[in-house]
């Protein structure tokens, strides 16, 4: 078990797919195995666009997930992935995130 260095943002991203955080040395691995175009922890392909990165993480907001509701609310925070920026959408989404379990939220 690897331990993400600080700041993670630096060394880590976040896959929308499954909303896991991996860092570049397991992203390192899975390109070594083969796997490029793909999430390593689910498997599935990477985004091609906004549209359809925006698509998975409202999937996964649909599902209950913390995670994607608090990504989700900084997406609206920020204005990014084509959403207009709408603060209290944010503080909503934040807030049924950190109902739902969120550390970051």
């Amino acid at each position: 078990y690897l331990y993400i260095g600080l700041p993670m943002s630096k060394h880590a991203k976040m896959n929308v797919c499954c909303m896991k955080q991996v860092c570049k040395g397991c992203e390192l691995a899975a390109r070594q195995r083969g796997i490029y175009d793909r999430c390593p922890f689910c498997r599935t392909p990477h985004p091609s666009d906004e549209a359809s990165t925006l698509a998975m993480i409202q999937k996964r907001v649909s599902k209950g997930d913390a995670d994607a509701l608090y990504n989700l609310g900084c997406k609206y925070f920020h204005g990014e992935l084509g959403l207009a920026k709408d603060v209290p959408r944010a503080i909503e989404l934040w807030t049924e995130a950190a109902e739902l379990g969120s550390v970051y939220a």
